[in-house]
């Protein structure tokens, strides 16, 4: 599986430049050719993604802004004759097995929540689908961060997907495949391994190109994109993710009970979705029918949140300056140390350039897992420059980011169904 990301112990930052697609191929090739001998059939890869807006909206038919980031997963696979599933991780998360087999036809959903469930549960997605399976060795590799609010579980769901279309010949490619894999990957983490969690994930890392933004409609199933391109590098900007290392050990709970109170706010209303309130001219005062207030609270940050994503979206380029506040306040899910680095961001040297702060800043990640985002000149503490954008992980310190801001811009989209 992928790396775990660990706030360094000084104030130093550290840099987690990600691998570039020949070298993540050839780690996976080897760790293959280690663990069942010969050659793989395919290799193949799936980034982790950012949110830059749109907390905790993809389970209440919300909006979201969301993007793909450079760090990835690496399958390599080979079809197997008999229903044999054999997979080996390069880097499983802590307390959780590196080689893992089982069968086909003994995949049962439920039966836990380590690495190689989220995996084997893609099979059983597929195959639940009615499509034609046989057995895969698969080797797994990464460098995107874990339990980092980076969609880590859904670059590898999604990795497995591409993997059986590839050997398995499913044809499922081009947009109509990608939203195929896509629900098959979100069916393994919600059904299989039983995790409540929305389609944003998945759908931004199957759906979204290098280089763009898509702002994701969960008004329908599958949800619907609308793709902004984003030109950082024709700027000489970068997306700056600060890894805060604030972690907490009950995210899976807490998230389950924030989308159980969305439904009960709803209910509350009469309402089929709180979507529908972000559409009303009094939608917020109407929040005030909601007794609960835990989810009034809540309820108020999907309303307001869905209406930021719109707005961020009508001016890419702007400054958005609410965009942590509602997650603290409604959503109970940001950390002193998020607000630390968020604000370290905020006061960074003002720039003689177009814009005088970073022009995306957002906390995001549901239960706290995630860092901090920005648009930012490359510090002088930086490495050089490659292909793609490396990942920062540092400790929530004024000496800690020091980048010089700069303004982004987007051209108009492209609608995709």
């Amino acid at each position: 599986m992928t790396g775990v990301t660990v706030s360094p112990q000084d104030d130093a930052p550290r840099w987690l430049i990600p691998w570039t697609l020949d070298e993540g191929s050839d780690r996976a090739r080897a760790l293959f050719e280690e663990a069942f001998g010969g050659e793989p059939e395919a290799i193949v890869s799936a980034p982790g993604r950012i949110t830059v807006i749109g907390d905790h909206t993809d389970y209440t038919e919300g909006l979201s802004l969301a993007a793909p980031v450079a760090h990835r997963t690496f399958v390599a696979v080979r079809r197997r004759e008999d229903e044999a599933l054999r997979m080996v991780s390069g880097n499983p998360p802590p307390g959780e097995p590196e080689r893992w087999e089982g069968a086909i036809s003994a995949l049962v959903p439920g039966t836990g929540i380590d690495w190689p469930y989220y995996a084997s549960g893609v099979v059983w997605a597929l195959t639940e689908r009615g499509y034609s399976v046989t057995g895969l060795d698969l080797a797994i590799v990464g460098c995107l961060p874990l339990e980092a609010g980076l969609g880590a579980s859904a670059s590898l769901t999604a990795g497995v997907g591409l993997a059986c279309n590839a050997v398995w010949g499913l044809a499922l490619d081009g947009e109509a495949g990608a939203i195929e894999l896509a629900e098959a990957a979100w069916d393994a983490e919600s059904a299989y391994v039983g995790f409540p969690c929305g389609r944003l994930d998945t759908h931004t890392v199957l759906r979204c190109a290098e280089d763009e933004a898509v702002m994701v409609d969960f008004a329908t199933v599958p949800p619907s994109l609308t793709r902004y391109p984003l030109y950082f590098h024709d700027y000489g900007l970068r997306l700056l993710v600060v890894d805060t290392g604030a972690r907490r050990d009950d995210w899976m709970d807490a998230y389950a009970r924030r989308s159980r109170d969305a439904r009960l706010a709803a209910q509350a209303l009469g309402v089929d979705s709180l979507r529908l309130l972000a559409d009303e001219p009094d939608g917020v005062r109407r929040l005030a029918g909601i007794e609960d207030p835990t989810a009034r609270r809540r309820a108020r940050h999907i309303v307001t949140e869905d209406r930021r994503v719109a707005d961020a979206v009508a001016a890419l380029g702007g400054w958005a300056p609410h965009t942590t506040a509602s997650p603290r306040s409604a959503r109970s899910c940001s950390t002193p140390t998020a607000r630390c680095a968020l604000t370290t961001m905020r006061a960074l040297p003002r720039s003689t350039s177009r814009s005088t702060r970073p022009s995306l800043l957002a906390r995001w990640a549901p239960g706290s897992r995630g860092p901090g985002l920005a648009a930012a000149r490359s510090p002088s503490c930086a490495p050089p420059r490659p292909s793609t954008s490396p990942i920062r992980s540092t400790r929530c310190s004024s000496r800690g980011v020091s980048p010089d801001p700069r303004s982004c811009w987007c051209r108009p989209p492209r609608q995709s169904a």
